[in-house]
């Protein structure tokens, strides 16, 4: 569950990340859950930040190197997941506690 929520395509790590947010009985698939949906969420608002800079035409470079930075933390999340490490990500930590902060384990 954990290495899958990490996985980008066809919305399948969002879906693994709220069931395992809603199921909340381990710390560990817990916190690895927090991480992936929070990084859906910014990569959803930095898609819809790009989306009007496309008339601009600065759009799609940001858009895709937007892109190249969730999948870079995707494999990262995935690396971590799969040597049991729960190491918070630089930029995106404070979000997580911020808003699923109050979230924990029953």
């Amino acid at each position: 569950m954990v290495i899958l929520s990490y996985i980008p395509v066809a919305m399948i790590g969002l879906i693994v990340s709220i069931i395992s947010i809603s199921q909340k009985n381990n710390a560990y698939s817990l916190y690895h859950a927090k991480q992936a949906l929070t990084l859906y969420i910014c990569v959803l608002a930095a898609a819809l930040i790009c989306l009007p800079l496309c008339f601009l035409c600065i759009g799609f470079p940001l858009l895709i190197a937007a892109q190249v930075c969730a999948l870079a933390l995707c494999v990262l999340g995935i690396i971590n997941a799969s040597s049991d490490q729960c190491k918070p990500w630089p930029l995106i930590d404070k979000l997580v506690e911020k808003w699923f902060g109050k979230i924990q384990k029953v």
